[in-house]
């Protein structure tokens, strides 16, 4: 998935879950912080071949693990932390969560385990950057306007809360 359905995804989960605003935002930045992961470990490599490279290797990898964001959000949630920033930490969290669950859409999923990329789960809905990608970002943008303005939207908020 492109940035902008991560950050999109993030910003609809986490204004549906009735996040603070710094975690609202937390979210959005948690989005994209799989991939930054690996640019960044990527981006030791010398050279700029070398460097794509390595991303092209390691991408989708451990960093795209459901089960370190789901640890990371928990964390958040059950240590006794500044209200800030327990708010900061579980909308970083929660980003990270809704980018392995958009990229477990693509064909090229995301591996079941951290160490073994080989075992991967993948729901093929939609390609990253082709038309679906953009289909599925209308329909989630349409899903949120319903979902938001919608009696059953506010039963569901309520039940999280």
């Amino acid at each position: 998935m492109k940035w902008v359905t991560h950050q999109t995804g993030a910003l609809i989960a986490a204004m549906a879950l009735e996040l603070p605003l710094p975690g609202i935002a937390a979210a959005c930045a948690g989005a994209i912080a799989p991939d930054l992961v690996d640019q960044k470990i990527s981006g030791l490599a010398q050279g700029k071949r070398k460097r794509q490279k390595a991303f092209n290797k390691i991408h989708r990898g451990a960093s795209h693990w459901f089960g370190w964001w789901l640890a990371f959000f928990m964390a958040a949630l059950l240590l006794p932390l500044p209200a800030f920033a327990n708010s900061i930490c579980a909308g970083i969290a929660f980003g990270g969560l809704s980018h392995v669950m958009l990229d477990m859409l693509t064909p090229r999923g995301v591996p079941l385990l951290p160490v073994a990329t080989g075992f991967r789960l993948s729901l093929r809905i939609c390609s990253t950057g082709r038309w679906s990608e953009y289909v599925f970002l209308g329909a989630m943008i349409t899903a949120a306007v319903i979902f938001m303005n919608n009696p059953l939207g506010e039963g569901l908020r309520q039940l999280i809360h």
